[in-house]
């Protein structure tokens, strides 16, 4: 038998060359999912002790400096898990104020908060009389982990209302 013309021969290294690479339109239709890659990124990240990462929604994030503060807004936020620390990654055009001049929304959420706690004064030097059920208490007290006395006592500064008692004793 002798040997293939040079047409042929060219022909047959072609077609050799694609089976090894893959075509073009083989490659665009089947394309190698990348698991090899983040499995190996997995296991680099897990021997340097980095686990869970996670999206982070948020409108904006703001950063205050003594000198300034950096707003960004719709900002892309992930936190990763390192070693037992989160660490967070912002990622955004940050926009720089002078410190304590930026007035976004965050400011008009404070001016009605601070509305909100002027309400509760007032309302705090009007003396209700509510009716202080047992089952009020009780719930006060699983919550708290207080004593029957302190909760009644609370449940009454606070005009029965039982979300303020619990957070009240909570927090001191």
């Amino acid at each position: 038998m002798g040997k293939l013309p040079k047409s042929m021969q060219n022909k047959k290294k072609q077609a050799r060359e694609l089976r090894a690479k893959g075509s073009a339109t083989l490659q665009k239709r089947h394309r190698a999912p990348p698991i090899p890659q983040n499995r190996q990124m997995r296991r680099r990240l897990k021997q340097q002790g980095i686990g869970d990462m996670e999206q982070i929604e948020a409108n904006r994030v703001i950063i205050q400096t003594d000198t300034e503060d950096l707003v960004i807004e719709a900002p892309q936020i992930i936190r990763v898990n390192q070693q037992g620390m989160n660490v967070y990654q912002v990622i955004g055009n940050a926009e720089s104020y002078p410190s304590g001049t930026y007035s976004g929304q965050a400011s008009e959420v404070s001016e009605s908060v601070e509305e909100v706690k002027d309400i509760e004064d007032t309302n705090a030097d009007l003396s209700l009389n509510v009716e202080i059920t047992e089952q009020d208490i009780q719930l006060v007290v699983m919550q708290t982990n207080v004593s029957p006395e302190i909760a009644k006592q609370t449940l009454q500064e606070t005009n029965g209302d039982l979300a303020k008692a619990i957070i009240k004793l909570k927090t001191q």
